[in-house]
């Protein structure tokens, strides 16, 4: 038997510049959010057709996809030589333990009792929404993501099965990184449903993140060659989308244009994105690091500390005669509040439980 020796083995790899990718995703997720709130609370509704929420809208609809990018990644090039044991036991802890956390206490805050009339049917009817919720991701308007993203790991060693077992199977790898271009997303609806369009939509940025990962330098430096061909095909989707938005179109059958193009864009700016912070090299931005480390955390909590505190900023809408201005600072106010808070939250949960924290709320 061959002892390996301690110096042999190769501490976790730590990609500075996906962890910097990841922070940016976040970012642009809430802001996105922020400026849909302050919309709402400016306009009253969600309306796409005023410009502010039109441009939010087409730069930010959909960023869950560089998370998806960044979860296929991150297997291949890290996870995956670990094991499944492992991959499995750290989804767990990272990310379904703090999920049931977040889903029981959002479900606890929302919930009506008025019409129970007793305390063990109040429990019964908490617990049997929360268990819905859990399953769709409904405590939260943001937590749909989370039952797909576990759609995504329960998949995951069949995408590696058709990854890399042979020519025809590699070929479905591929059929599967292009079907979003013709299987679209479902837009989120108030009933309690999980729709398979979507789990398959976001697989195809799953798959493009392990195709990716799989020989992560070859792959970004031969992608490097074309990156003017990259950035061009991402503005062009990006100019395809604002025609389409200020013209209301969409559906060619049941084929959604303005979510083939946004899968289009996000893959796109998702390369552009990590050639970009790979560039930097270790001059990676200081303050990203802290917004990378608490991002699940912060995706967890900031749809509801969003539309639970935009009330509070009532004041920045003296008047409706300032339009956009309005929107911009009201939106830009909750964008800040919310990451601050919600990394605050962490930094409290890790000082009272340690390590323990990842389990509770991902951080």
């Amino acid at each position: 038997m061959v002892k390996t020796n301690v110096t042999d083995i190769k501490p976790p790899q730590f990609l500075g510049y996906l962890h910097s990718f990841r922070g940016l995703a976040i970012l642009k997720i809430v802001l996105g959010h922020a400026v849909a709130a302050a919309c709402i609370g400016d306009y009253g509704v969600f309306d796409v057709s005023y410009p502010v929420l039109m441009i939010s809208e087409i730069f930010y609809h959909d960023s869950t996809i560089y998370f998806a990018v960044i979860s296929g990644l991150l297997f291949t090039k890290i996870l995956k030589p670990k094991g499944y044991s492992k991959f499995y036991k750290s989804k767990l802890i990272n990310i379904l333990l703090p999920y049931i956390f977040f889903t029981l206490v959002f479900t606890l805050i929302t919930i009506k009792f008025k019409n129970t009339l007793s305390f063990e049917k109040g429990l019964g009817y908490y617990f049997s929404k929360a268990f819905m919720n859990l399953l769709f991701g409904k405590a939260s308007f943001v937590l749909w993501y989370i039952p797909v993203l576990i759609f995504l790991y329960m998949v995951t060693p069949l995408l590696d099965f058709l990854q890399k077992t042979n020519q025809l199977t590699k070929v479905l790898f591929l059929i599967i990184m292009g079907i979003p271009l013709f299987v679209s997303r479902i837009p989120l609806v108030s009933d309690y449903s999980l729709k398979l369009e979507t789990m398959i939509y976001f697989m195809g940025a799953y798959a493009v993140g392990m195709y990716l990962g799989a020989d992560l330098e070859a792959k970004l430096g031969s992608l490097k060659k074309h990156k003017n061909v990259i950035m061009a095909t991402s503005v062009l989707a990006t100019v395809v989308l604002f025609y389409l938005y200020v013209n209301d179109i969409d559906m060619y059958g049941k084929v959604s244009l303005k979510e083939t193009f946004f899968y289009i864009q996000k893959i796109g700016f998702s390369i552009i994105f990590i050639m970009m912070f790979k560039k930097l090299g270790e001059k990676q931005p200081n303050w990203m690091k802290p917004v990378a480390r608490d991002s699940f955390s912060i995706y967890f909590m900031h749809g509801y500390i969003l539309y639970a505190s935009y009330p509070l900023f009532k004041f920045v809408f003296g008047t409706h005669t300032l339009g956009a201005f309005n929107v911009g600072l009201m939106a830009t106010v909750l964008f800040i509040y919310t990451v601050i808070l919600s990394m605050l939250v962490v930094r409290v949960f890790k000082l009272v439980f340690r390590k323990k924290s990842r389990m509770i709320v991902g951080a």
